[in-house]
C-alpha cells in the first residue's frame, strides 16, 4: 500500500508548473529603419492563430475560464482576445469613441454594476460571478490528486482602459485601483465583453 501511495504522489509532483509559454512572450516594438535606407518590402506580418479548442466533456458548467482563449477565425469577428507586453487585451474592430459607448452598454446589460462611466472608456464597474452548483458525488470530491481549484471567483471592482491601435481599439482590464489585472481575470471578464462586442 505504501509503494502505491509513493508512486501516486510522485506522479502528481511531476506535473509542476504548466503555465502556457505565451504568458512569458514579449511584444517587440516596430522595426526602425535607419535614415537613408528604404523600408523593407514584402508580405504583411504573419498572424499566428490558435486553433479552436474543444472543451473537455463535463467542463461546460465550470465557471473557470480557459487558460487559452481561442482567437481562431478572428478575421470574421469584430472582437477577439490577444496578448501584448501589457498582458491580455480585447481587440475590437471599431473606433475608441464607439467602443467606449458599446462597453458601457455591455457592462450595464451583463449583470455588472456600473460605478463610473467615462467618455474615454475608462468605465469603473463591479462584477459578481455567479457560482454554478456542482453535481459531483462524494468520491469525485475526495479525488485529492486532481490539480487546480474547483472554483475560481473573479468577482471584484474593475476598470477598462482603451488604447487606439490603428483603426481598431485595444481594451485592457484593470483592477479598481488602476493596477493591471492578472491574465486569468482579464480572459474571464474580457471574454464576456467579447461575446457582446463580437
Amino acid at each position: 500500500m505504501a509503494l502505491i501511495l509513493i508512486a501516486v504522489l510522485s506522479g502528481c509532483s511531476s506535473f509542476g508548473n504548466n503555465e502556457p509559454e505565451y504568458l512569458d512572450s514579449i511584444e517587440m516594438p516596430p522595426l526602425k529603419i535607419p535614415v537613408g535606407l528604404d523600408n523593407p518590402t514584402g508580405a504583411t506580418p504573419m498572424l499566428i492563430l490558435v486553433p479552436e479548442m474543444r472543451m473537455p466533456a463535463g467542463d461546460e458548467l465550470d465557471p473557470a475560464p480557459p487558460r487559452v482563449v481561442s482567437t481562431a477565425g478572428k478575421q470574421d469577428t469584430n472582437a477577439y482576445i490577444a496578448w501584448s507586453a501589457q498582458g491580455a487585451y480585447l481587440m475590437v474592430k471599431d473606433t475608441p469613441d464607439s467602443v467606449a459607448k458599446r462597453l458601457r452598454y455591455a457592462i450595464e446589460n451583463s449583470g455588472m454594476t456600473l460605478l463610473k462611466a467615462d467618455d474615454a472608456g475608462a468605465h469603473k464597474f463591479h462584477y459578481t460571478q455567479e457560482r454554478v452548483s456542482s453535481d459531483e458525488g462524494f468520491f469525485s470530491r475526495m479525488a485529492f490528486w486532481r490539480s487546480g481549484p474547483e472554483y475560481i471567483d473573479f468577482s471584484g471592482t474593475f476598470m477598462t482602459s482603451l488604447i487606439p491601435d490603428g483603426e481598431n481599439t485595444r481594451v485592457y482590464l484593470l483592477f479598481g485601483t488602476g493596477e493591471a489585472c492578472d491574465t486569468a481575470g482579464s480572459e474571464h471578464i474580457l471574454g464576456i465583453f467579447m461575446e457582446r462586442l463580437g
